[in-house]
């Protein structure tokens, strides 16, 4: 996506991207604004400090949801593009974010099989060999899954999970256990995943985490997260 050329004003360069769902959309929004910023092409430079209100819009949600950014370094390619390194701030409206995060929960009310809405997220969690990224996120628990390699021995049926999220206020330090796995050489079209149901969380807990399913309450990116199995989840849960 190529950026167009703008002169610098107070009005922010607007690029508006579509999506297939809601879903989709905040998986997108998640993996970006957790990254804390952006690197776009541009046929031109543009001076630093030049603002940018990215648009993400999908289908039956009514406001696009916004994201502010800024030009915080140009930098120019041996083929003679320029790349813009683009920094989130803060400032944006959560009308469309809220919009979003509406339909998903609607559309719940006609799910069966599971007691809370799946949020789905892309975030970055550091294990103790590993990163993983935490594709989903809900009340009764996450699903997580390996981009690359197979899946850490200590990660079994059975053993205790720690997922701890870096928010605003601290650390939110949620404790589960591994309720199902899948992936790996047998499967190698899968990507290594499995799937963490929450153990019982205390009330100062659940609140932390209801914030965090309405995407608010994390810091300005990047977003930090870590995975722990076993005894060294034991050993690290309050």
């Amino acid at each position: 996506m190529n950026v167009p050329a703008a002169p610098h004003s107070v009005q922010p360069v607007r690029l508006r991207i579509s999506y297939r769902s809601p879903e989709s959309l905040l998986q997108a929004f998640t993996k970006s604004v957790g990254k804390g910023g952006v690197s776009l092409p541009s046929q031109r430079p543009l001076a630093r400090g030049t603002r940018f209100l990215f648009e993400l819009t999908a289908e039956a949600v009514a406001h696009p949801v916004e994201v502010l950014g800024e030009v915080v370094d140009v930098r120019r390619s041996a083929s003679g593009e320029y790349f813009l390194n683009i920094k989130y701030v803060p400032g944006r409206s959560r009308k469309g974010l809220d919009a979003a995060l509406l339909k998903l929960f609607e559309a719940h009310r006609h799910e069966k099989s599971r007691r809370y809405p799946r949020v789905p997220v892309h975030l970055k969690a550091q294990g103790t060999t590993q990163v993983w990224s935490v594709r989903d996120l809900s009340r009764g628990g996450a699903g997580v899954e390996l981009e690359t390699g197979e899946l850490p021995k200590d990660a079994r049926l059975g053993v205790p999970v720690l997922l701890e999220l870096q928010l605003d206020t601290g650390r939110l330090m949620l404790h589960g256990a591994a309720v199902w796995l899948t992936g790996g050489t047998s499967r190698p079209k899968t990507p290594p995943a499995l799937g963490v149901e929450f153990g019982r969380l205390g009330l100062e807990t659940l609140r932390a985490l209801d914030r965090v399913l309405v995407l608010d309450g994390f810091p300005a990116g990047p977003w930090q997260a870590e995975l722990t199995f076993g005894m060294d989840a034991v050993g690290r849960m309050p």
